[in-house]
This record gives structure tokens, C-alpha cells and sequence, in this order.
């Protein structure tokens, strides 16, 4: 098939011609890696080298991994470097002669392993001293892709040395040295221009409903791939994945055969490359696990068994090796490895890491089914795709959708949800920073938040501030627990109950903050909360950048306790008009026609966005089952005389008497912090205070292990009070429990 040059690729070309840095980026499946064959078959003369950072990605392009390239171990670190400890081996001359090193997969190239490279590279390379050896160096990948892997142990370290774990963060990256492509044209899906359209949507983080029902349209969780076709199943994680490949092993026929692995020293099970006991038959599929040193295989590369050569005797099944016939059609023995495992120790800006034990096994592992992040570099004409538990990492969604070819081989296991969308907007604004509408027409954002003690953040009242001096706020349902805000801010659980959930009031605020730049106090952290609300409750939105204040946070006016979203609003825009910002504010734009939704104002009046008959159905929806307390019932009713709209509820009747429920064993549940006489109760306290009085406090609201919900307040919309009328359970007030407790 010949190879086009579009106006992209010839740009790149051009660059890499011309010996200049390149960071050469776009979409999956625009020839990235096609360019880079295509430059190295027409250069043959020029001395260049192509890395990756994973064998798959190195496998795709004929090139080294960047350890092997380096003689770098696995934890090496930039000290190791600049102190001597590491320095090239193997291909050291070929680094002092070097002309051009082509990094593929560049997403997953860490930023401790950008600078290690440039640091071995300005002192090893042909001319030592000058930036990255003097060499000509070219980053190819998509942002968007999977991120860098950045262990739990490994998360202070970067949290404290680099702002983020990609290579862009990095003390030796400077894009000011580099030339950016992004390459447009999709080749890999070129006769499905639907699922083009679909993919670019997901890459930018823009997935409208439309995308959403076309992608949901190959949804069939009862769908079992075809055993005389080739399908692979991507999973997000290890778990789902091994759970398909037993019973894909157990369907073929033949003797199984056992390996138990070698252990030495205490390593976590999570570092264990492979399964401690691996069973498999001649016949089974299978993902290759290391690095072969012959280099007939790499990490990632895929076969089936098709001979096994076990010495009975042994046993551990240990003792022999287990032929694997390539998808390249190459027929490779393959033997037992022994992985050694280290343990990371942050040592000022540096982490050291030491030797703790080892891990033998045969190198691979069953591969009907691989997870997300094995599959990046794969292209399939037939894939399931299962995100059974939900995304885990930035850019999974797009990554597993991509490796398809056309949507006719795509079979979804389970639907596709807003929450599954997720993106670093940290990427995004490193990567479109000058191409979208910068402005100095401010807006202010703020929020009041519950949730912070337990991680579960969410907003119970935004308010937005504007240069005219104007705010505009809404409350929120936050659909869990609200704390001590009834204590701190005058918003209790009565109050919020006939709240919009944010993705309900976002149409209203969308609407006011459209054509404005947004900033806020700590900009990188409410955007975060904002995003992943949204998504939560279904919505995907326009939200890309948020800016700071240049001066800090509020301008150096501190906010103060109890201060609610729009007086906070009003301090950051001060401090942002009279200081500036932090970078350039850019124009919130709509993703799409917004939706039906309505604001609920501080003294609780429902102001609907949209047509007030969709607005009642609305509310319909959200009080089905639940009983609606006074505050809320006293909204409704001034909402339906004022639109002339009817809006079906049940009334809360009176709560049960304590007397009447409270028993000696009765097992309770408790939600919510509660307060009595000025007094605050937290949960835990609440439970202590329920065992020594003769209960038994349980964690759940469930049909058959709970028999009373307390509540804080009793108009909570938390997913115990949901429960709880779920399964008829009956629901007292904290201060009648407490009452009656103080009381016997």
C-alpha cells in the first residue's frame, strides 16, 4: 500500500530533515509511527536510533527499549547519572556517535526517565556539555493516551520534584527547543469515518450524548466471542481479565499444566510480573511478560502454546520451557525468568531503590483477555470491550475504543457512562494552550464543599462573581451525607433536598459563564471537583481551564469560616482584576445545546432553565420514593402556583417514635454528623454511643442487616436514606435518638 503525505507528515518530514528537534504528536491511527519507518527506509545513512519506553512500543517501530538503549536498570534515577553510577554499556559508542534518537510511545516516558536520558545524553552523547548531547532528538505520541505509570510509593516523589509524571515536566524539557506536528488524518479507522468522529470527541474530552448513544449502540453483555475467530478482550482490570482467561482455559480441551512460582524475600503481590501458580494447555493464548535478551520477543508480544516440555519430575513445573508459536509466525522456546523486585525510598529529590527479593516464573501470562494499558500499540479488527468497575486512568476510554478498527468489530460488555470519560487537564492545556480563544473578560468561580475529611468532594452551593459586580448562585445536591454544614454554613440536608444536583443546575450556570474566562482560588483543584461531579451525574461539559489569581488563591484575602461561594467568588474576582492571572483565561464555550435544568436560590426558590413542565418532570423523577420534608415541600408548592406545573410527591409523614424502634440489639445505621445543644456528634461518636447503650451500629443500610437508619437529618438524600426507603426501613432524627439514649 503506498504511503500518502499529507500536508502534516511532509511538515514532520521536512523537520526531521532538517536535523531539528521534533515532538511529533496526533490522534491514534494517523501513522506516527508509519512517518517514523517511512523516515528511517529514506535515511538510511543518518545514524539514528528509535527507543520507546514498553518492548510493545518498541516491537511496533523495529527499535531498542530506552533501558536497553542506555544500560539503564529498572529504577534508574537522574542522580545515578549525573554521579556516574549509570552510564551507557553495551551501545555506548553508538550513543557518542549518535545523530538521532526517535522516542516512541513518549506518553509513557516518565519525567525522572526524560531527564535521566538527557542528562546521559549531554554527557555521553557527540558533543557533551550541549543540550541532550547535541544530538537531534524526536518525541513521537499522543498525550492523550495512557499516562506515565507512577507507583502509590512512588506518588510524594512526584508530587514534591515534578508538577506531573509526563516528560513535559521534566527540569530538562523546554518546548521553546522544540518543533511541534500533529498529525490529523486517520488511517487505522479510514473506512469508518463515523467512529473517526467518535474518537476524536473522546480524545478531547468532549463526548456529547450523541456520541455516547452511538458508541452504547454495540452494548451486549451476553456476547461471547466466535472460538474460530480472532477477538481480544480489554478490560480495565487485572481481576476481570484473569476471571475471563480461566474460563476461556477451561473450554479447551487437553491436559492442563502447572508452574508454581519461586519466591525469595517479602515482595507485595502486586509486583509479581505474572501469577504465583500458572496453569495452561497446548492451545492457550497467551502475553509474553519480559524483554527477550536474543530479542525474539518483547513485553506485550502475544502467541499461542503450541508445545509444552515439562520435566514431570519437577515438582514446581519449573523445570523445562513451553513453545510459543508468535503472531509473526515464529516458534520460540521460552523459559522461566526471574524478575527482581525492589522497594522505592524517597531520599531528599531523589528515591533510591533496594533489592527486596525476587520472583521466578514462566515469563507470560493467558491473554484472551489483556487490560487497557497491555493493549496500547495494538490494532484490532475485533475487540470486547469491558469497563465493568469503571475507567481507572486518565485517557483509558480512548485508548481502548482506538485500538478498534471499525465500529462493525467493537462489542461493548457495558454501557459507557460520562463518569468513564477521563482526562488529564493538565495534558490538554499543555497541548492547546495557543489554539484556543484567550480573553480578559473574567468571571469568578466558587463553591462551597462537603466531603473533604473522607475524599468523596462535592459542591453544595456555586456561586459565580462578575465584573458589573453581579453573583449569581445556585445550592446543590451533593446526594450524600453534608457533614457539619448545617453548623458552618446554615446548609443542612433540608435545605439541599430539593437542590439540583450540579449536571441539573449546570445549564443555568453554563448559560452565565459562557464568552467568560473562569478564575478561582486554587483553579487546578475546582476544576477537578467541577469535571468529575459533572461526569457523575452524566454530564460531560465544556470546561477546560481554569485560571488563579497572579497574588494567590483570594488576592491574600483569606476566606474565612463559614464565607459561602459568592462572597468567595467576589474576593478571587478582586483580586484577579486588580493582579491579573496566573496564565491566560480562556473562553468557556457550551459543548453542545445545553440541557433542562434549574437554580435553587439561597431562600430556596426553584427557578427553572428550560421549559417548567420538563422542570417538574424533573423533580418527579428525583423525589420517586422519597419522601419530601417541609422545607422542600414548601419549594414545590411555590414552584408549581408560580409555573402553573404539577409535581407528584409523597409527603414525609411523622417520623416514627424513638420508643417504637429503638430496642435493645436493633441494628442502626448512621449518616451524616449531628449536632445537639451546640454540641457535634460524628458518626463514630454516634456508634460509640449506640454500643454502650445496647445497639448495634452497621455500616449499611441493606434489606436483611439493618433495621434503623439515624440521620443527622432526616431530609438527607445520601444513598443510605435511599436505601432505607428502598427496603421500608424507618428513619429517626439524630436528636431523637440522642434524646432518647440521654434519656433512659
Amino acid at each position: 500500500m503506498a504511503l500518502t503525505i499529507t500536508e502534516d507528515f511532509a511538515r514532520a518530514l521536512d523537520c526531521l530533515d532538517r536535523g531539528e528537534n521534533l515532538f511529533l504528536t496526533g490522534k491514534a491511527g494517523t501513522g506516527k509511527s508509519t512517518l517514523i519507518r517511512h523516515f528511517m527506509a529514506t535515511h538510511e545513512k543518518r545514524r539514528t536510533v528509535v527507543a520507546a519506553p514498553t518492548g510493545v512500543a518498541a516491537l511496533n517501530v523495529g527499535g531498542y527499549t530506552l533501558h536497553r538503549l542506555f544500560s539503564f536498570g529498572p529504577n534508574v534515577t537522574p542522580s545515578d547519572v549525573a554521579s556516574g553510577r549509570a552510564k551507557p554499556g553495551k551501545f555506548a559508542k553508538t550513543i557518542a556517535k549518535l545523530e538521532t534518537l526517535i522516542i516512541d510511545e513518549a506518553s509513557m516516558v516518565r519525567a525522572d526517565l526524560f531527564d535521566t536520558i538527557a542528562l546521559a545524553l549531554q554527557q555521553y552523547g557527540p558533543h557533551p556539555g550541549r543540550p541532550f548531547g547535541g544530538i537531534q532528538l524526536v518525541l513521537v505520541g499522543d498525550l492523550y493516551q495512557l499516562p506515565p505509570v507512577v507507583t502509590e510509593a512512588e506518588t510524594e516523589y512526584f508530587q514534591t520534584v515534578y508538577r506531573t509524571p509526563y516528560f513535559f515536566s521534566a527540569e530538562n524539557f523546554n518546548l521553546d527547543l522544540f518543533n511541534v506536528v500533529s498529525l490529523e488524518t486517520v488511517f487505522r479507522q479510514i473506512g469508518d469515518t463515523v467512529l473517526v468522529d467518535i474518537l476524536n470527541a473522546i480524545r478531547e474530552g468532549r463526548m456529547t450524548k450523541g456520541v455516547q448513544a452511538a458508541l452504547n449502540a454495540h452494548f451486549d453483555r451476553d456476547f461471547e466471542p466466535p472460538k474460530d475467530e480472532f477477538w481480544l478482550t480489554l478490560a480495565t482490570t487485572n481481576n476481570i481479565v484473569s476471571a475471563r482467561n480461566r474460563r476461556a482455559l477451561e473450554c479447551l480441551d487437553g491436559q492442563i499444566f502447572v508452574a508454581n512460582a519461586e519466591i525469595s524475600g517479602e515482595i507485595d503481590r502486586s509486583a509479581r510480573a505474572t501469577e504465583e501458580t500458572l496453569y495452561f494447555k497446548i492451545g492457550a493464548q497467551i502475553m509474553l511478560l519480559n524483554n527477550d535478551a536474543a530479542g525474539r520477543w518483547v513485553n506485550g508480544s502475544m502467541g499461542v502454546i503450541v508445545d509444552i516440555d515439562i520435566d514431570p519430575a519437577d515438582p514446581g513445573g519449573l523445570g523445562g520451557c513451553v513453545y510459543v508459536r508468535l503472531r509473526n509466525g515464529n516458534t520460540v522456546a521460552v523459559e522461566p525468568y526471574t524478575w527482581e523486585i525492589t522497594r522505592p525510598e524517597v531520599i531528599g529529590r531523589d528515591i533510591q531503590h533496594h533489592l527486596v527479593g525476587s520472583f521466578t516464573q514462566f515469563p507470560f501470562k493467558l491473554a484472551w483477555a489483556v487490560t487497557i494499558h497491555k493493549s496500547q500499540g495494538q490494532t484490532l479488527d475485533r475487540a470486547v470491550i469491558d469497563l465493568t468497575g469503571g475507567t481507572r486512568a486518565t485517557g483509558q476510554l480512548y485508548v481502548a475504543l482506538s485500538r478498534c478498527t471499525s465500529l462493525e468489530g467493537l462489542v461493548l460488555h457495558r454501557r459507557i457512562y460520562a463518569k468513564d470519560l477521563k482526562i488529564d487537564h493538565r495534558v490538554r492545556e499543555f497541548l492547546s494552550g495557543s489554539t484556543r480563544r484567550e480573553t480578559t473578560r473574567l468571571c469568578a468561580i466558587e463553591a462551597v464543599l462537603v466531603g473533604q475529611s473522607d475524599g468523596f468532594v462535592r459542591p453544595i452551593e456555586v456561586a459565580v462573581a462578575f465584573p458589573d459586580g453581579s453573583v449569581t448562585s445556585t445550592l446543590v445536591n451533593p446526594t450524600r451525607d453534608v457533614g457539619d454544614s448545617a453548623a458552618v454554613y446554615g446548609l443542612g440536608a433540608s435545605q439541599l433536598q430539593s437542590a439540583p444536583t450540579l449536571a441539573q443546575a449546570w445549564p443555568f450556570l453554563e448559560d452565565a459563564i459562557s464568552g467568560y474566562g473562569l478564575v478561582s482560588s486554587d483553579a487546578e483543584a475546582m476544576l477537578g471537583i467541577l469535571d468529575t461531579e459533572l461526569k457523575r451525574n452524566g454530564m460531560v461539559s465544556g470546561l477546560e481551564k481554569i485560571v488563579t489569581p497572579a497574588d494567590g488563591s483570594s488576592g491574600g484575602r483569606e476566606f474565612r469560616a463559614g464565607m459561602r461561594a459568592g462572597e468567595r467568588a467576589q474576593l478571587t474576582l478582586t483580586a484577579a482584576l486588580e493582579g491579573g492571572t496566573t496564565q491566560p483565561a480562556v473562553e468557556y464555550q457550551p459543548l453542545e445545546v445545553s440541557y433542562t435544568g434549574y437554580q435553587m436560590t439561597d431562600d430556596l426558590m426553584i427557578m427553572p432553565y428550560g421549559e417548567a413542565a420538563d422542570v417538574a418532570a424533573m423533580l418527579e423523577e428525583k423525589f420517586a420514593g422519597h419522601p419530601v420534608c417541609a422545607e422542600t415541600e414548601t419549594a414545590l408548592a411555590d414552584f408549581e402556583r408560580a409555573y402553573g406545573v404539577s409535581v407528584k410527591r409523597v409527603r414525609a409523614g411523622d417520623a416514627p417514635p424513638a420508643a417504637a424502634v429503638l430496642s435493645p440489639g436493633v441494628r442502626i445505621c448512621f449518616t451524616g454528623t449531628a449536632m445537639l445543644d451546640g454540641v457535634v456528634y460524628e458518626r463514630e461518636e454516634m456508634e460509640e454511643i449506640a454500643w454502650a447503650a445496647g445497639f448495634h451500629p452497621v455500616n449499611n443500610v441493606t434489606k436483611t442487616r439493618c433495621d434503623c437508619l439515624v440521620a443527622a437529618d432526616v431530609a438527607t438524600m445520601s444513598n443510605k436514606a435511599k436505601n432505607a426507603a428502598r427496603w421500608g426501613k424507618p428513619v429517626i432524627s439524630a436528636e431523637d435518638f440522642l434524646h432518647f439514649v440521654n434519656g433512659r
